[in-house]
């Protein structure tokens, strides 16, 4: 079996502002809370993957340091980019048959597409992916084109788990 969970980079810069996309202020500060909810749930990794994109890598860096996985063992692959099929990206994971837990720090629509392939069988966006938000998915063996949701966790949440009050976006939990 294996964990698989996606989070979609935390809010970028624009690319008029700047062309490498970094993640900006709020987006350093949404998967930073994030990634310290992932600690306080316990949750670690086998394998981490993100794409070439700046914002993909930095929030990728931000989640191997606070759950104690190498940063230079981060696996960085075109398989994740926002276009990419889900097909494609499901044969990527298939060579990581012996991970039991693996992040994807991706992009949209490229994650929703592979989270909806898994839960639905249709590879349509069925599902919704946050900034920052936290998805996981149980997929029950090695190629497997099937799994089940175990938690879909928006950024307000995880800022909750992580034991901040504070919302970054707007305010409310509304």
């Amino acid at each position: 079996m294996m964990l698989l969970y996606l989070m979609q980079h935390g809010a970028s810069l624009p690319s008029e502002a700047a062309p490498e996309e970094p993640l900006s202020p709020m987006g350093l500060e949404q998967v930073e809370k994030s990634a310290a909810a992932t600690a306080r749930m316990a949750i670690t990794f086998d394998a981490i993957i993100a794409s070439p994109k700046l914002r993909s890598r930095e929030t990728a860096e931000l989640m191997a340091r606070a759950t104690g996985f190498p940063v230079s063992e981060i696996r960085t692959a075109t398989e994740v980019k926002a276009m990419t099929p889900a097909h494609q990206t499901l044969e990527l994971l298939d060579a990581l048959a012996d991970a039991q837990s693996v992040l994807v720090a991706g992009h949209m629509p490229n994650l929703a597409r592979l989270a909806s392939l898994l839960l639905t069988g249709d590879d349509r966006p069925r599902v919704a992916v946050h900034n920052a938000g936290l998805m996981c998915i149980e997929i029950p063996g090695p190629r497997s084109r099937r799994g089940t949701l175990a938690f879909s966790l928006t950024p307000q949440q995880l800022v909750l788990i992580a034991g901040n009050r504070r919302v970054f976006d707007s305010g409310s939990l509304g």
